[in-house]
């Protein structure tokens, strides 16, 4: 029986792994997974599991991390490695490095079997759709694989996966996504560019059927107590959404998170959620000032559309965790004290704050190079793994910026200390801007979670290497 190893390298329950797992478990191949920075105990779990196969998802952030560890255990591992994940997908050419063997690109169900098999039955890869491989020192790549287009014949995420760590037994908290795909176009995000990759092979947007979610979800009632439901937009199909919120609370009955955006919240969508048992709604405001959120980040909504939407959603006991972002090119701290501004007045539970990043490709990245803020060969090198942490970008009041996202509760919470913040973040940034940050991040993340305080820094602790990198 063929055996994979998933590597990853921060504490987080991911769902594209465990959606591989399962569907590789009900073809006849083992799945494992290993959470580790260290290319030496890399080594070790080969040696000890002897795999078929590395599979590594790869983000654009974290791609020179992930690269760093495998050229240095490289010359120790004795098996292919493959690349799945956003970075592979638009950035192909990262199978030039040396430490990688193969990649996929797009959703990897089906690639991932078919790569498996290949390889244990010696069968030829060019048949494997999405895969990209090396041929005679050239790069190859095959057509991406059609989408799937019945999201009911996946089977359920294989949560046990993770459950060799102890920490992911004990979860509070499980992540669920009802549907795969976005509608909308941001400027600051990959989807436009993934809907234009995948024309002609399938329905981008497609939506699970509710007797398939509830299901999966009743299966999860006797290992948590809060449901994230993490798809981009919950409830975008209406009919899955009025049959869902009536059907939730009778046959599961969980408190549960959903994202929201702004357009979307009326009256009585609030109200079914509420009733539903949804007791937080995550919204991007992205940032206070209307002009940089239509213009720059191609946002097309207005203040009052934002106000009226937590408005409703308060109304009804709904908390309410908003995306914001700091360090926007061309950003004036006038304008960054905007986005404090608008989440003191509108009272937000959970306002969490990150730096701007401009991913390559995007529409936005894409936009500052032609303006010339950004050198097209510094975007993947400048990206922090955390966009927690540090802005990428260069301009007079970045710094000034980046402090003030450090210290954002602070500033929320004592609006009457703003001619002091605005002083403060004048000095060099420091670990106690960082300080300050993951204090209130952990205790804001905790709230809102419902994970207790020991969870919540534990997970803390094990991700902290990431955010200072």
């Amino acid at each position: 029986m063929s055996k994979i190893l998933f590597l990853q390298n921060n504490w987080l329950e991911h769902l594209g792994p465990l959606y591989l797992s399962a569907f590789l478990k009900e073809k006849g191949i083992d799945s494992y997974i290993l959470i580790t920075h260290s290319p030496q105990k890399l080594v070790k779990k080969l040696n000890q599991l002897k795999p078929d196969l590395l599979a590594i998802s790869l983000t654009s952030a974290g791609h020179s991390l992930v690269l760093n560890l495998l050229q240095k255990a490289k010359p120790d591992l004795k098996i292919p490695i493959v690349l799945g994940g956003p970075h592979p997908t638009f950035f192909p050419e990262v199978l030039a490095h040396p430490a990688v063997d193969f990649i996929i690109r797009g959703e990897a169900e089906q690639s991932l079997y078919l790569l498996v098999k290949a390889l244990q039955e010696k069968e030829d890869i060019k048949n494997v759709p999405g895969l990209g491989y090396k041929e005679n020192e050239q790069l190859k790549f095959n057509q991406i694989a059609p989408l799937i287009e019945n999201l009911d014949e996946l089977p359920f995420p294989n949560r046990a996966l993770y459950f060799n760590y102890r920490f992911y037994r004990r979860l509070k908290m499980r992540r669920v996504i009802t549907c795969r795909g976005c509608p909308y176009s941001c400027r600051y995000c990959y989807n436009a560019q993934l809907r234009e990759l995948y024309q002609g092979l399938g329905k981008y947007l497609r939506q699970r059927s509710v007797e398939n979610v509830i299901s999966e979800l009743k299966s999860l009632v006797p290992i948590t107590k809060t449901i994230n439901i993490v798809d981009d937009s919950f409830g975008l199909n209406k009919n899955f959404r009025e049959e869902f919120l009536e059907r939730y609370p009778k046959e599961v009955g969980l408190p549960f998170i959903v994202n929201l955006r702004p357009e979307q919240i009326d009256f009585n969508l609030a109200k079914k959620l509420r009733r539903a048992g949804c007791y937080c709604a995550q919204v991007g405001i992205e940032t206070g000032n209307d002009e940089l959120r239509e213009q720059l980040l191609g946002r097309q909504i207005k203040k009052d559309q934002i106000r009226q939407a937590v408005q409703y959603l308060k109304q009804q006991g709904i908390k309410v965790l908003t995306y914001n972002m700091l360090g926007l090119p061309g950003e004036t701290i006038k304008q960054g004290f905007e986005t404090i501004k608008l989440n003191q007045e509108l009272n937000i539970d959970f306002p969490r704050f990150s730096l701007f990043q401009p991913y390559p490709g995007t529409e936005i990245a894409e936009l500052l190079v032609q303006k010339g803020m950004v050198k097209r060969e510094e975007l993947l090198k400048n990206l922090s793994p955390s966009y927690f942490h540090k802005s990428p970008l260069l301009s007079p009041e970045i710094n000034a910026l980046s402090n003030l996202q450090k210290i954002y509760a602070l500033a929320i919470k004592l609006p009457k200390l703003e001619k002091i913040f605005k002083k403060l973040i004048q000095l060099k940034p420091n670990p106690v801007f960082d300080l300050i940050f993951l204090i209130s991040i952990a205790l804001q993340y905790q709230k809102a979670t419902n994970h207790t305080l020991p969870e919540t820094f534990e997970l803390g602790f094990r991700n902290l290497a990431l955010y200072f990198e």
